[in-house]
């Protein structure tokens, strides 16, 4: 690893934790909130506050409240319990089964779609405009532009954001990535344009028969390549099936940069420089690739995550083995710093809500408002003071004590410090990683905040004029919008098996034919309005 290349990157990362603490002012006053600590005659607040929670997705097991480290101490010191409800294996059944009874659990944890419409339509959530002021944390973290663009068409906010991108920040994931012990092996060649990437992966598959050449994981991420081939592109477009031209969104067909682009994947498919089972392969499939070494060049948009135990299981069998991301693969002649295979959207993906079963909506508010703290983050992050961390940086950042950095990292995941994450502020949570990682040995380092710092987070274009513009699933557009997709997925993979050249810009010229034919320009038109509603909203209008 280059240390200076890491310190330059280290540096901005840190300057930023510091303007996003002091943007929240001093910090210790709003972090200080004592939800169910209040004062002597505040009655109410001296109770403990219990509410219900119901979170839309099966995958999400956290540990039962106040079985971890990080719980038990919200509970003692904050008074806060919650009681989370299961999905039974059935989210959408679970909550329609509940909404349709009208019992509703007190907040619900879920993302944009029809069902957070429903709520918000049939006037079953608490306005939260009213407390923004009184509990100033999600107001100073996340800032105007990110609270306006959650409000609802009628200008209110029913929406707690989740994992929202505060500041300047950017995050991401992926990128391009070498194998360095095969680069060096190869003369370590400059490795920028697309041609240059093109000539090594040819001179990789002659030298090396049993490693792929150029590794992509899945379908989503051989779209990353579109990137490569104009100024201010990223995959989103192409996973949304439009460009902008200028004030105009065009159907993602018509674009010259996506018909050389289409071109480019098909060839590296076809003269086997490129994943042969991208199509049906897993991600453990691909890990296991990495670990073996047998992958020369990696396109990924959770790379540096894929990645991570591969590059440390082949640095410790040879130093100079590993992987270690690129600056992104560009054409000719284009602007290197302006090459985007991550996106940002600010407006958090995902949207916590208070019903109007609530008994308390204020308090529950308040708390949420104290988790999105810097106080409440590092508790949630990182685990109560006095456990794996006694004192904060300068930044407010928690600096690992040595029973933390003796742990055994098997023995660590046991604890479930993060499982309750809750209104996630990821600005602060990648910048505290970060800011926590210089504190540690070089060699020590994670792999993935390496990588995110120096070259992941510079690399994602902010697309969050974009947030919640695709149309109801049962709405004629989002009708016309999935027979678009469907079409679009089979003719995109076609187009990569194709045995030609000219086998490519056929399909693509049906492919646009076939989404005129659809109805997409009524999508386009939606999403157009969409799209301007949110840039007045981002600037306040």
């Amino acid at each position: 690893m280059n240390k200076k290349k890491w310190l330059t990157g280290l540096m901005v990362a840190v300057l930023s934790v510091s303007t996003l603490i002091a943007g929240c002012g001093s910090g210790e006053d709003e972090n200080k909130t004592t939800v169910g600590n209040g004062n002597a005659g505040e009655s109410a607040k001296d109770q403990p506050l219990e509410f219900t929670m119901y979170n839309f997705d099966d995958g999400w097991q956290p540990a039962p409240w106040g079985e971890t480290v990080t719980t038990k101490w919200i509970q003692e010191n904050k008074k806060v319990s919650i009681n989370y409800l299961p999905t039974n294996g059935n989210a959408k059944q679970r909550f329609n089964a509940m909404y349709a009874s009208g019992e509703l659990p007190d907040v619900i944890a879920l993302g944009p779609g029809p069902e957070l419409d429903r709520l918000i339509s049939e006037g079953q959530l608490v306005e939260l405009d009213p407390y923004l002021d009184k509990y100033p944390n999600l107001k100073k973290s996340a800032g105007d532009q990110i609270i306006n663009i959650n409000r609802s068409e009628d200008g209110k906010l029913y929406v707690f954001p989740e994992w929202y991108v505060g500041g300047d920040h950017m995050n991401g994931n992926g990128g391009w990535a070498i194998n360095r012990k095969i680069y060096k092996e190869m003369g370590s060649p400059k490795l920028e344009t697309l041609t240059e990437l093109e000539s090594y992966l040819r001179a990789v598959k002659e030298k090396y028969p049993n490693v792929i050449p150029l590794e992509v994981g899945g379908p989503y991420d051989i779209k990353m390549m579109y990137s490569a081939f104009k100024e201010n592109g990223t995959p989103y477009f192409v996973d949304r099936m439009f460009y902008p031209e200028g004030n105009t969104l065009k159907p993602i067909t018509e674009d010259p940069a996506f018909k050389e682009f289409m071109l480019f994947a098909s060839r590296m498919y076809r003269d086997k420089l490129m994943t042969q089972d991208v199509f049906t392969q897993k991600a453990d499939q691909m890990i296991e690739k990495l670990s073996q070494g047998k992958v020369a060049v990696s396109i990924n948009s959770n790379l540096s995550g894929r990645a991570r135990v591969p590059n440390s299981t082949l640095r410790a069998q040879d130093p100079e083995a590993g992987y270690e991301f690129i600056w992104p693969i560009h054409k000719e002649d284009l602007d290197k710093n302006k090459i985007y295979p991550n996106y940002t959207g600010r407006e958090g993906g995902g949207k916590i809500v208070i019903t109007n079963n609530a008994k308390d909506p204020e308090r529950i508010f308040e708390y949420l408002d104290w988790a999105t703290s810097n106080e409440g983050q590092a508790i949630l992050w990182f685990g109560p003071p006095g456990f794996l961390w006694d004192e904060k940086d300068e930044n407010g950042i928690p600096i690992p004590n040595e029973k933390y950095k003796t742990m055994d990292k098997a023995e660590l995941d046991k604890l479930h410090i993060s499982d309750n994450m809750m209104a996630g502020n990821a600005t602060w949570v990648d910048l505290a990683k970060v800011a926590r990682e210089s504190l540690l040995p070089e060699e020590q380092r994670d792999f993935q905040t390496t990588q995110q710092v120096n070259v992941a987070w510079k690399t994602s274009m902010d697309i969050t004029a974009f947030a919640n513009t695709d149309p109801q699933g049962d709405s004629e557009e989002g009708i016309i919008l999935q027979s678009v997709t469907d079409m679009f997925d089979q003719a995109f993979s076609t187009m990569i098996y194709a045995k030609s050249d000219e086998e490519v810009e056929s399909i693509l010229t049906k492919t646009n034919e076939d989404m005129q034919n659809l109805g997409f320009p009524k999508v386009l038109e939606y999403v157009q309005k969409k799209w301007q509603d949110n840039q007045n909203k981002m600037n306040d209008k």
